[in-house]
């Protein structure tokens, strides 16, 4: 049980992301990171009432970083994982205050890093990646805190893989979903749910999920994945057009697939969080269109859920501390805290999002949008950079140095750097004005 009849959700005053927060870390109940879409990572120290701004990703060979997820084994030893192959890890020593590219991955480490299991000061994995043309999925881990890597090759087993969780160095479980071997260049369209499961360190692997396997719809797949305890687990599945989860009360042995029946008929749902067997939420893109940005609540553990936008909007990760639970934090427009009381600083307090781009307005256009901004005077360096829905590299924009100051537009045709005509979808921009930076979420239509 838990006292979550005094507790409540509540915005924290960490800085709107222009498109989101990824991801949260908190190794008590006030010390915690985040990392955003704009490339930040921030830190708390007061539960947060106040935030500051660590690190801001370099660009790498004329290719901007996108930071995906955060994890800490100690107050001073922590890890950011990113989706841009260039600068795949960070490491900090000294609780964020400096970060360096993690520059001893094996070979076989994955392309994009989109989760992190942080079981004890020496043994981390990690797991990748998000999107099925960069095969082969892929893990690797540490068992001396950094020290050494080993990778290997998960496409027997999955043909993306996202989130990871393990509780020891030998048993854990990875999610992602799996294409049909015979298919060659599968889609997102292409696969079904897996939940990998390992008992040795990740030399074998069982998908737990594989006796239920026909009950998954084709574009569906495991995102994010939480353990109340030995037997009790969930795991939020992302689908564009339905809302589901899978639950386990044996601890994994069997599981079973919970529709969320909210009346917003919430989907694309990424983040997933319990307190216990009964009270928990989802959140995330909220509908195929990514705009909806909903979050659903169950009081009997995922039976029946009832819309729930008021505790936070676009979430992708939930965290909790305490047993029973005593406070919890959630990542997606903003860093929200669940407590027993608000943050104590005032909302003006709170860092404004910056104002270069003209709109704050999702765009939608068919064949080319324009993207409005302004540059102060002495603008040394600005940059606009495109990303898919999924923070897959997409499109340098701008690279200009010394720029005049005024109002600026450029155009973009939805096509990649290759030239290519891109299929409709969502896309996310960033402006980066010398150390200042804003994103956007655009979508491109049929």
């Amino acid at each position: 049980m838990t006292n979550s009849a005094n507790l409540q959700w509540f915005p924290t005053n960490a800085p709107i992301a222009s498109s989101r927060t990824d991801d949260i870390w908190f190794i008590d109940p006030l010390v915690g990171w985040a990392v955003n879409s704009n490339g930040q990572i921030i830190k708390t120290t007061d539960g947060g009432d106040t935030w500051k701004q660590q690190f801001q990703t370099p660009i790498v060979n004329r290719r901007p970083i996108y930071l995906r997820c955060v994890g800490f084994s100690t107050p001073l030893n922590g890890w950011v994982g990113t989706v841009s192959e260039e600068q795949r890890l960070y490491h900090t020593t000294n609780g964020g205050e400096t970060w360096a590219i993690v520059e001893n991955l094996p070979e076989k480490a994955p392309v994009k890093i989109c989760g992190l299991s942080i079981v004890n000061e020496s043994v981390i994995y990690a797991s990748g990646t998000n999107d099925p043309a960069d095969i082969p999925a892929r893990m690797m881990k540490t068992v001396d805190g950094g020290a050494t890597w080993t990778a290997w090759d998960m496409n027997e087993y999955a043909t993306i893989l996202i989130d990871n969780y393990f509780i020891n160095p030998d048993r854990g479980w990875v999610v992602g979903g799996k294409a049909d071997n015979s298919i060659p260049k599968p889609t997102r369209d292409d696969v079904i749910p897996v939940v990998l499961y390992t008992e040795d360190g990740g030399k074998t692997w069982l998908n737990q999920v594989a006796d239920i396997s026909s009950s998954f719809p084709l574009g569906e797949w495991g995102w994010k994945i939480q353990f109340l305890n030995e037997k009790v687990g969930f795991v939020s599945l992302e689908n564009f057009n339905q809302g589901a989860i899978l639950k386990t009360i044996d601890g994994g042995k069997t599981w079973t697939r919970l529709r969320i029946n909210d009346p917003q008929e919430n989907a694309n749902l990424e983040g997933i969080g319990f307190v216990d067997e009964n009270l928990g939420w989802v959140g995330g893109w909220g509908d195929a269109d990514f705009e909806g940005g909903f979050s659903s609540e169950t009081k009997d553990g995922g039976k029946n859920w009832q819309d729930a936008n008021q505790i936070g909007q676009f979430i992708n990760r939930f965290r909790f501390l305490g047993n029973p639970v005593t406070v919890g934090y959630a990542s997606g427009k903003t860093v929200y805290k669940y407590s027993a009381a608000p943050v104590t600083a005032p909302l003006m307090e709170r860092v404004a999002p910056l104002s270069f781009l003209t709109t704050n307005a999702p765009a939608q256009f068919e064949k080319s949008v324009t993207i409005e901004y302004t540059l102060p005077e002495n603008t040394k360096k600005v940059t606009i950079y495109i990303w898919n829905q999924f923070a897959v590299y997409v499109r340098q924009l701008v690279d200009e140095t010394n720029p005049s100051a005024g109002q600026k537009s450029v155009a973009w045709d939805g096509k990649n750097d290759e030239g290519e005509i891109l299929s409709p979808g969502i896309f996310i921009y960033r402006l980066t004005v010398d150390e200042n930076v804003e994103s956007r979420v655009i979508r491109l239509n049929p």
